[in-house]
C-alpha cells in the first residue's frame, strides 16, 4: 500500500469517526469556514458520559430526560468537564459521594445549557457542608455562598430538599450557580452575549420597578426584593422550576431571560 493510499485512508476513517461522534459537525465547520461563532453544542470530541451516570440522570433528572440523544450527548460531554475541573471538599466529616458530585454538577450544567461558554471556569472549588452553616463573611448562619474568590459552598441538606420539590421554586442549586453565572460573564473585561442581555434585563427591572412587582404579585418569594443579585438568582430559580407560573406573570421579563439564557422552558 502506497503512502498516498495510506494517508488517504487515515483521514477517511478518523472522518466516518467524526461524524460519529461529534456534535454538530457540519454546523461546526460551516461557523469554522464563515468565520462565525461556533454553534451552541458543537463538540469535536465529546467526553463519554459512563453508564452509571446516564442510569442516575435518567432516573433523577427530568431536564435530561426531555432532551434529544444528541444533546444527551452533550449534556454528558459537559457534565464530565465540570466534574473533572472542580475541586469538591466537604466539611464537619461529611462522606463526598458520587451522588453529591452529580446533583451539583447537572444543576450548573441545566442553566448554562444554552450557552457556548458553560464552564464557569473563574469557580475552581466547591465546598459541601452537611447543613446549614456558620459563614465568616456574613457573620450568620446561611446555606450557601458564591464568592468571586473561586468557591461555591452548598448544604447538602438544603441542596437536597429543594430538588425534592420540584415546582416550589426554592432550589439552592439554581441559586447559588445563578451568582456565579454573574461573576464569571460580568467580569469579564469584554463584552459578550450573556452581558449584553443581561444589561438589557437589568434596565428593564429597574425602570420597570420589577423586584416590587414580582413580589406583590406572589410570583416571586420575598426574598427577590432583597437587591438586584438576588432577584436575578430568584428569578432563575423560578425560570427552572415553574416557567408557566413565570411567564403567565412577567411575560416580558422571562423572555428577556429565555433571551439570555437561550432557552425556554415553558410547556407548548
Amino acid at each position: 500500500m502506497s503512502i498516498q493510499l495510506f494517508f488517504l485512508l487515515g483521514i477517511i476513517i478518523i472522518g466516518i469517526y467524526l461524524s460519529i461522534t461529534a456534535i454538530d459537525l457540519r454546523k461546526g465547520f460551516q461557523a469554522f469556514f464563515l468565520f462565525q461563532p461556533l454553534p451552541t453544542y458543537f463538540e469535536l470530541l465529546p467526553r463519554r458520559l459512563p453508564s452509571q451516570y446516564k442510569r442516575f440522570l435518567s432516573k433523577n433528572d427530568p431536564f435530561f430526560m426531555k432532551l434529544t440523544p444528541n444533546l444527551q450527548r452533550s449534556f454528558g460531554s459537559r457534565l464530565m468537564n465540570f466534574l473533572d475541573y472542580k475541586d469538591f471538599q466537604t466539611r464537619e466529616g461529611l462522606r463526598l459521594t458520587t451522588e453529591m458530585k452529580l446533583v451539583i454538577s447537572s444543576a450548573a450544567v441545566r442553566i448554562t445549557f444554552g450557552l457556548r461558554n458553560y464552564e464557569f471556569s473563574l469557580f475552581h472549588t466547591i465546598i459541601i457542608f452537611p447543613d446549614e452553616y456558620y459563614s465568616n463573611y456574613s457573620q450568620q448562619l446561611v446555606k450557601g455562598e458564591t464568592s468571586a474568590t473561586g468557591v461555591i459552598i452548598f448544604s447538602w441538606n438544603d441542596l437536597k430538599y429543594g430538588n425534592s420539590i420540584p415546582n416550589d421554586s426554592i432550589n439552592l442549586g439554581y441559586h447559588e450557580f445563578a451568582h456565579a453565572l454573574f461573576f464569571e460573564h460580568l467580569m469579564e473585561p469584554y463584552n459578550n452575549s450573556f452581558k449584553d442581555h443581561y444589561r438589557e434585563w437589568l434596565r428593564f427591572v429597574k425602570y420597570n420597578h420589577k423586584l416590587e412587582e414580582a413580589v406583590d404579585k406572589h410570583i416571586f418569594r420575598d426574598y427577590a426584593a432583597t437587591n438586584e443579585m438576588e432577584f436575578f438568582a430568584v428569578a432563575l430559580e423560578n425560570f427552572f422550576e415553574r416557567p408557566d407560573h413565570f411567564k403567565e406573570g412577567l411575560p416580558q421579563l422571562y423572555s428577556l431571560m429565555s433571551e439570555m439564557l437561550n432557552q425556554d422552558l415553558v410547556s407548548k
